[in-house]
């Protein structure tokens, strides 16, 4: 039996990157847990002090990676170190501001993967602060036309970021990320979120990259959940495993959201959304 190998995307929040990293070892067999922490060029120097303080570790590697361009990237990175140095069963991608409070949470992903082997597999992801769940997302992906209007919508608002600024602001204040299906049956075959994915064999065994391809933000979980339709790979949403997304006190809240930032994560969006369309084109002409 192979090893579970966790990557932890961590950028400037030490505070959270640490007490992910906490309850992963509280986590029932501990003797088959890896971890990658990727850090996505912290300015602060979190990377420098994580990268130290894991040094003697043999089960933890540091990758304090030059620049920060993004999640896709940087979660490939990590996930490229682990298939490379351990080989593992199942890899776990997740937010730096996830807990993992089950204590049989390995036992539970090779359980269902016996029962019901998987590509990936979702689970009920809780934000305990806004109480929401966030797990699973919908059943069908974006079409065409709604993302065309994504990027259009998105496009006019930054021509005119100015005017639209206040109305942005509050919207981003309260934007809540809740699940667009009900987070306690099975799902199968549904898009599920991102803050924490599980990887088995069956999908990273013949793919160069976890996610390809490639956004600086948004949109991974589209793109990963049309690869698997394309491919049939299966996803599925199990709400017996279960894990807490502390995104209501991390450390950039939506409150402390400038001018810029609002600006930074529209254009992502855009960005995100012409790469998923020229990717749904691409499986469009293949099939």
């Amino acid at each position: 039996m192979g090893c579970i190998g966790f990557v932890i995307l961590h950028y400037n929040g030490i505070d959270d990157t640490e007490k992910c990293i906490q309850s992963i070892r509280q986590l029932e067999g501990q003797q088959e847990i890896r971890i990658v922490i990727v850090d996505n060029a912290s300015p602060n120097g979190t990377g420098r002090q994580l990268a130290h303080r894991y040094a003697e570790d043999e089960t933890v590697k540091v990758l304090c990676r030059k620049v920060n361009d993004g999640f896709s990237r940087g979660n490939n990175a990590g996930c490229a170190y682990a298939v490379t140095e351990w080989n593992p069963d199942f890899l776990i991608v997740a937010n730096n501001d996830v807990i993992f409070s089950q204590k049989e949470f390995m036992g539970l992903i090779r359980e269902t993967y016996k029962r019901e082997p998987f590509a990936v597999l979702g689970p009920d992801i809780y934000d305990p602060v806004r109480k929401i769940h966030q797990s699973p997302i919908s059943e069908t992906l974006p079409d065409a036309g709604q993302v065309r209007r994504t990027i259009f919508l998105n496009r006019l608002v930054l021509w005119f970021y100015p005017i639209f600024y206040p109305l942005m602001k509050r919207y981003y204040r309260n934007l809540e990320v809740k699940a667009g299906l009900s987070h306690d049956r099975d799902w199968d075959d549904v898009c599920v979120m991102g803050a924490c994915l599980i990887f088995s064999r069956d999908y990273f065994k013949d793919r160069d990259k976890i996610f390809e391809p490639e956004t600086r933000f948004y949109y991974e979980e589209n793109i990963m959940t049309l690869w698997c339709r394309q491919h049939r790979q299966r996803v599925l949403y199990r709400p017996a495993l279960q894990i807490l997304h502390m995104e209501g006190r991390a450390t950039e809240t939506v409150d402390a959201d400038d001018r810029k930032k609002i600006r930074f994560r529209m254009q992502n969006i855009v960005d995100a959304a012409v790469v998923y369309r020229d990717y749904m084109r691409e499986m469009k002409d293949r099939s």
